[in-house]
This record gives structure tokens, C-alpha cells and sequence, in this order.
């Protein structure tokens, strides 16, 4: 019994002392630390880029608890590749001229609102969507997650993609 008080006690000490040795030093009349005010900045918004002659997109559906991993690529001329590398599926064909419209009326309604700070994609089991877009000599590229995604401006865009996805790999 008295080496087991004995024991508890040296314990106690070192890690008292040892953790006095790594806080900081305390200084003498040393004033509290201001926090600063900091503006608030504006989000980063940019324009996706124009489908006008020959664009491309592609977007990668990925992650959640299933490991999901799925993609669509779309052309100018309406041909599309969709992929579930689970399934070891791919689906080929070729979309109307209506539904490249609807396409191309979200691409160039579609703003990209950028999230900063730390946290924008920290998101587990959350499903990732890797966005492409290339279109009037200019590439674009956006990863987002289920938290991001909301807010970001291109949730239709997305869900829109998403959809086309789901379709052909029925």
C-alpha cells in the first residue's frame, strides 16, 4: 500500500513538473491580448465559363459511407460517357438538343460562390463532387461536398449532373 501512494504520488509530481515546463512563461505586467476586428471580406464569386463552340464537363460523384464513385463527361456534341467504377459499368450515348439547353442555361446561370476558411471541406462520410468545365478557352474546377455544396451557387448544376448520372447507369 504505502509503494502504491508512493508511486501515485511521483506520478502526480511529474506530470506537474513536466507540465510546467512546457506552458509559457508568465511576464510581468504583461496586458490581455485585443482581439482584432477583422472586416468581414465578400466571397469569391466567379463566372463559370461560356459553352459557346466546343466545351466540355465532367464531374466525378464520389465518397459517402458506400464509397460511392461515379462520372459523367459531357461534350459540345451531345455524346456523354457515364461511369460506376463499383460496378464496373459504363454507359455511352448521346444527349438531345433540349437537354444540352437545359445544360448550358445552368452553366451560364451559375455562379460560383467560393468558401473560405478552414472548415469548407472538412466533411466525413459527406459524398465529394469534382466539377469541370472547359468552354470558351477557359477551364474550371471545383471540388465541393455535401456541406459546401449549398451554398457554393451550383447546387442545380449539380443535382442537375447528378440526375443524368443516376439515369444512365440505371
Amino acid at each position: 500500500m504505502p509503494r502504491t501512494v508512493f508511486l501515485y504520488a511521483l506520478l502526480i509530481t511529474l506530470l506537474t513538473v513536466g507540465c510546467r515546463l512546457f506552458s509559457a512563461p508568465e511576464l510581468p505586467n504583461t496586458p490581455a491580448p485585443v482581439p482584432l476586428n477583422t472586416p468581414k471580406t465578400e466571397p469569391l464569386k466567379s463566372k463559370l465559363p461560356a459553352l459557346d463552340g466546343v466545351w466540355t464537363i465532367r464531374m466525378k460523384h464520389s465518397g459517402g459511407i458506400m464509397g460511392l464513385s461515379r462520372s459523367i463527361e459531357i461534350s459540345s456534341d451531345g455524346k456523354f460517357t457515364a461511369v460506376d467504377e463499383r460496378a464496373n459499368k459504363t454507359i455511352t450515348g448521346e444527349y438531345s438538343f433540349d437537354e444540352l439547353s437545359k445544360i448550358k442555361e445552368q452553366v451560364s446561370t451559375s455562379e460560383y460562390i467560393a468558401e473560405s476558411g478552414p472548415n469548407s471541406m472538412a466533411c466525413a462520410d459527406c459524398f465529394i463532387y469534382d466539377l469541370e468545365i472547359q468552354g470558351d478557352g477557359r477551364k474550371f474546377a471545383a471540388q465541393l461536398n455535401d456541406i459546401s455544396l449549398p451554398n457554393s451557387g451550383l447546387k442545380p448544376l449539380v443535382d442537375h449532373l447528378r440526375g443524368l448520372i443516376d439515369t444512365a447507369l440505371k
